[in-house]
């Protein structure tokens, strides 16, 4: 409606039909065009004293929540990380745990790059309690890594190694199955599938799932064919365990959940140069069978072995299926504090026809026994 309509007629407040209306156009009452002005000046300069009023309120309260929620950041990390589902690459906790470990490798010498690595993560079932971790600078291998959570949470370097030699080389599986007369394309286009499994204490293999056929397992670590039954048990024993856990893991990885105030502490730690021995195929002089177990306990004896003997295999015996062995040892490298005390001690075991892996000496006391190959 137009102002000139409004201003020829008389404002009655109980007259509702006193301005002419359009169709479907709801009247609102008129003001004079030099009042509007004034109204909107009025409500501008309202608003830009609100603000000036309200921003410093408001930039206290932002900082508030920023406060708090660095304050809340270790338990939200806890929180996030203790499902770890297996459709998670790695949880943070686990990432940080990988890159402490790699900085601790750098110091042996400078140059080997672990510190400057690209670190990438690959979930190993079942049960996704291990990762694997590849270390790279740009196309050149730096060295793997396996990272793996204990039934109390606590995470732990189940192994590594240096150079080009990892486990699960993709080369070395196919080469696994031609000699099945299959193909990894064909299997996967026609239902089959492919899983990265880990089984403690060093078990590293695939599950290569066929259509219409039992699945078949191969040593991620030497491309062998690995007995189908035990594995079978080594599935199920697995379920059982990922049940067990499920329980226990909201608690136990708020354990190991790293803050910057651990950091001083694992950084002090560092590696002596590795102690590589001669490769050699333990089945060439299977003699060493029949001869008695070493008196190994720690790297000085180890060391004392060689001098007297040259080669030496270790054996898991019964459980050699899990080691993938029987298997040379062919080194060593130990970790140590800022005061040059002896904290963990990495044993080699394999490089000839295997992957060189160095893993914790104890791991290997614990199930198998050092023999003297004998000329």
């Amino acid at each position: 409606m137009e102002l000139e309509t409004i201003t020829q007629r008389k404002w009655n407040p109980f007259c509702q039909d006193m301005y002419p209306r359009k169709v479907g156009v709801s009247m609102k009452r008129p003001f004079h065009k030099g009042w509007n002005v004034i109204r909107r000046i009025t409500g501008i300069v309202m608003c830009l004293l609100c603000v000036i009023i309200l921003l410093p309120l408001l930039q206290a309260e932002g900082a508030g929540i920023q406060t708090a929620f660095r304050s809340v950041l270790p338990t939200t990390l806890a929180t996030s990380t203790a499902e770890l589902h297996s459709d998670t690459l790695a949880p943070d906790a686990v990432q940080q745990f990988a890159r402490e470990q790699a900085i601790i490798l750098s110091t042996e010498h400078a140059g080997n790059h672990w510190d400057h690595a690209q670190l990438d993560f690959y979930p190993l079932g079942p049960g996704t309690r291990s990762w694997l971790v590849y270390a790279n600078v740009g196309q050149s291998p730096v060295g793997y890594m396996i990272i793996s959570a204990n039934d109390q949470g606590q995470f732990q370097l189940s192994e590594y190694g240096h150079g080009e030699q990892r486990p699960y080389n993709f080369s070395l599986l196919d080469q696994a199955l031609n000699r099945q007369q299959l193909d990894l394309k064909e299997l996967i286009t026609n239902g089959g599938g492919l899983q990265l499994r880990y089984a403690p204490p060093l078990l590293t293999y695939w599950k290569v799932e066929r259509p219409n056929d039992d699945a078949i397992y191969i040593d991620a670590t030497n491309g062998d064919t690995l007995p189908t039954g035990v594995l079978n048990a080594l599935d199920r024993d697995s379920q059982q365990a990922t049940k067990r856990i499920k329980s226990i893991r909201s608690i136990s990885v708020q354990a190991v959940v790293i803050t910057p105030e651990d950091s001083p502490q694992v950084s002090s730690l560092s590696v002596d140069s590795m102690d590589l021995q001669p490769l050699f195929d333990p089945a060439d002089n299977l003699l060493w069978i029949t001869s008695k177990a070493l008196s190994i306990s720690g790297v000085k004896t180890l060391n004392q072995q060689w001098k007297e003997h040259k080669k030496i295999v270790f054996s898991a015996d019964q459980q050699n299926v899990l080691y993938s062995g029987p298997l040379p040892v062919s080194g060593y490298q130990i970790w140590r504090d800022d005061r040059g005390t002896v904290q963990k001690q990495y044993v080699a075991i394999g490089g000839n026809t295997s992957v060189r892996r160095f893993v914790p000496l104890q791991t290997l006391l614990r199930d198998g026994h050092f023999y003297a190959v004998k000329p």
